[in-house]
Formats: structure tokens, sequence, C-alpha cells
């Protein structure tokens, strides 16, 4: 959605894209994109995706990981810039045996207890949610003036972006 009039449409960016598990977060989140509005710049952010039902068994260990489909994906969007499954980088504080699913049986079907390497053994899908993160870089076209290199004149230059701004 473009937006014309940032501060009239920004009722509207409620009603249509900001999807949250916790409703009070969903005011944060929108003041502090209306403050970066207000201050010419832009956020970033993390958006964290569950997927349920997704079938056990899919993937495999070498080059087609369920991981490392899925990151082939979302590093295909150029904003992306991270992406960590299950505990993600917290599996750099843990121990073995603090990172394991143990697995249990529950009315008959094989569960893991926890989840922390978000729905994925050794690049096969165990049949938990596979959930991960995703980092979103802020945009980098900004009101606000940046450095730059005018590459004709070979000399530092200063660039403001004027007309579209996604904050």
């Amino acid at each position: 959605r473009h937006f014309e009039n940032f501060d009239e449409d920004f009722s509207a960016l409620g009603s249509f894209s900001i999807p949250v598990l916790d409703e009070s977060a969903k005011e944060k989140i929108e003041d502090r994109i209306r403050a970066a509005r207000e201050n010419g710049d832009s956020v970033g952010g993390v958006l964290e995706t569950a997927v349920t039902g997704f079938p056990c068994s899919v993937g495999e260990p070498w080059f087609d990981t369920v991981e490392g489909v899925l990151a082939h994906i979302l590093f295909s969007i150029p904003a992306v810039k991270g992406v960590s499954f299950g505990a993600g980088f917290d599996f750099g504080k843990m121990t073995g045996s603090q990172a394991n699913d143990p697995f249990a049986l529950k009315d008959g079907k094989v569960i893991t207890e926890t989840n922390n390497n978000g729905g994925v053994n050794g690049g096969i899908a165990n049949g938990m949610p596979v959930v991960f993160r995703t980092v979103i870089k802020p945009t980098p076209s900004i009101y606000k003036q940046q450095d730059t290199v005018d590459y004709i004149a070979k000399k530092d230059a200063q660039l403001s972006i004027q007309g579209r701004h996604d904050p």
C-alpha cells in the first residue's frame, strides 16, 4: 500500500497489516513507526513465523534441508538480513542437553517436549511446528540527510530522499 499522506492513512495501517498475537504490542509497534516517520527515518523488525501441520520427514540432511530451502527463499527478499530457527542464536549459550528436544509419546503420536530446534532435526522436519525468525532491515530510503559519494564528480556528497517514504 502506498501512503501518500502517512499521517492521515496511519489509522488504516492497524486495520490491514500488523498481525500480532499480543494486541498491546500493536500500539507499541505503531508508535515506533509513527516516531520514525516523524523523524524522517525508518525501522526494521523481526518476524516470527510458526508453520503448523508441516509433515514429518520432509527435507534431507545435506543441500535441501528444511532450513536451507526456507533460508534460500527468505534471503531472496533483499531486506532480509538474518534468519534463525528454533532457539536460533541462543544455541550458542546452551549445552547439548539443554538444546536437545526430548521425544515423548502423546496420544499415540511422537512429539518433542520442547521445540528448541524449531521443528527440524538434521535438516528433516520432525512433525512439530516449524518456527523461525526473520530480521528485516530498516528501509534505507529515508528523508534524513545521509552521506554518499557522487561517482561522476568523484567526491563525497549528501543524499536526501524525496517522495515516497515507507517508515
